[in-house]
């Protein structure tokens, strides 16, 4: 498509299936939580990124004067309870929502921690029929989303508005270059860089496309976190580069080899190949209360499980 989005295609984009690197049942996130949960807890160059990347957020609300001591805030798709915990620190109340027993389970050991007693968590599935708490109908301050699936597809998006009574906010990839996976394609395969296959950056204009032709005003700002990692330049790099930048049927003893050898000729002294990376991450700020009359999706479409919002 081409020019301005009309409303029927920017709905049609935000129900087109999630299109992330990870597949997303309850199963797949269910099997990440020890994974994610022990990170919180790491002390390499990811986690502290992932707790750069989190104070930032933060930075930005608390600017924004939405994490006081009177703000009551939602972290829809709360994994691990990361954000969750950062918001409690100055948030009056911080509830984190997730369709994952084990990843509710971190992030409720996660507030015990930090002593955090206005941190809570409850199983919620925004992509299901399940149960949608009544009490949780504006009961928040602030909506809170981060690189997350829950709010895929208008019904779950309007639940996600729904929960608030003034703010919503979401983050996702706005952009990802890695030079190592670009000299990679460029060097081995002749191809050039693979970019949206790197996450949903996609996602970051369409929700702002849908936003304002359902009438709200967003504000829109990016983030940028560089990263430079020494790898050593073996098996496991080069399986990883392989999952990373070709498709399944391109991953020949053949292919592998080829990578393999182009990472032996990358390598220093100390067999370690530098990886330097830059993520963009876009960030959707929006007032549930700005809708302007008369600008609404065509036909009725109503709340899942609720009344239509207005």
């Amino acid at each position: 498509m081409t020019g301005t989005p009309d409303l029927e295609w920017a709905i049609a984009r935000w129900n087109t299936r999630w299109t992330g690197s990870y597949s997303n049942t309850r199963g797949d996130w269910d099997e990440r939580a020890a994974d994610w949960d022990s990170r919180l807890r790491g002390d390499d160059v990811r986690a502290r990124q992932g707790e750069e990347r989190v104070r930032a957020v933060a930075g930005f609300l608390r600017d924004r004067g939405l994490l006081g001591s009177d703000r009551d805030i939602v972290d829809v798709g709360c994994g691990p309870g990361r954000f969750v915990a950062e918001f409690a620190r100055t948030a009056r109340r911080v509830v984190g929502l997730d369709f994952s027993a084990p990843m509710i389970e971190a992030g409720e050991r996660l507030a015990r921690e930090r002593g955090l007693s206005n941190a809570t968590f409850s199983l919620c599935d925004f992509q299901g029929d399940g149960p949608f708490d009544p009490a949780w109908d504006g009961a928040f301050d602030l909506a809170f989303s981060s690189i997350t699936p829950a709010i895929a597809g208008l019904d779950a998006l309007n639940n996600f508005m729904r929960l608030s009574r003034a703010w919503c906010m979401n983050v996702c990839f706005a952009h990802y270059a890695n030079e190592l996976h670009d000299l990679a394609l460029a060097e081995v395969f002749g191809r050039p860089p693979r970019r949206e296959q790197t996450g949903h950056s996609h996602w970051f204009a369409e929700l702002n496309d849908l936003l304002r032709l359902l009438g709200h005003r967003p504000v829109v700002a990016t983030w940028d976190q560089p990263r430079e990692l020494a790898l050593p330049a073996g098996p496991a790099l080069t399986a990883r580069l392989a999952d990373t930048l070709l498709p399944p049927e391109a991953r020949t003893p053949g292919n592998l080899a080829r990578l393999g050898a182009f990472l032996g000729e990358l390598a220093d002294s100390d067999g370690n190949v530098v990886e330097r990376s830059l993520c963009q991450y876009g960030w959707t700020l929006w007032d549930v209360r700005e809708r302007r009359a008369g600008s609404r999706a065509p036909g009725h479409f109503p709340f899942a499980r609720g009344a239509p919002f207005m």
